[in-house]
């Protein structure tokens, strides 16, 4: 990957702080002084936490992150799902909520693309089986319609 999904400032949570830091003057200036901390308060730790966000720099849009987990017979027919062609016809792979494996996919909210990565479970770890999959383009679509198909 070549730095294509990049941290940069969440705006709209910029414009929350400030407009809470805002309010909070007001309170303060009205002399309701218990407000003025909690809304102060409320603005510091909304924009602390949540002041970035991930983006996939080519077209700005929102990246999204999500982890499947698949039993371990399953890993050898998701790699050649993932690796092939992603189709209606392909072999569904259920995903649970643990299991011995492990899909990783990092997907631009507007389908423009994604990666995939497979762990496999090594006691108290998930060590990595396969390179990073990356797909742009109708690939991506067809990835977000396969991962769909296959949660329960």
């Amino acid at each position: 990957m070549e730095h294509v999904i990049d941290k940069r400032l969440n705006v709209k949570v910029l414009v929350l702080a400030i407009t809470l830091i805002i309010v909070s003057g007001v309170a303060l200036i009205l002399k309701d002084y218990s407000t003025t901390v909690i809304v102060f308060i409320a603005a510091a730790l909304i924009y602390f936490f949540k002041h970035k966000h991930e983006v996939y720099t080519v077209t700005g849009s929102p990246v999204k992150r999500e982890s499947y987990f698949f039993d371990r017979d399953s890993k050898g027919a998701l790699e050649n799902v993932l690796h092939g062609e992603l189709g209606d016809n392909s072999l569904l792979i259920y995903f649970s909520d643990n299991g011995s494996g492990r899909l990783d996919v990092i997907m631009a909210k507007d389908e423009s693309y994604a990666v995939a990565t497979i762990y496999h479970y090594i006691p108290h770890k998930y060590e990595l089986a396969t390179g990073p999959i990356e797909y742009s383009g109708p690939k991506v679509k067809k990835l977000a319609r396969y991962l769909k198909r296959c949660q329960r």
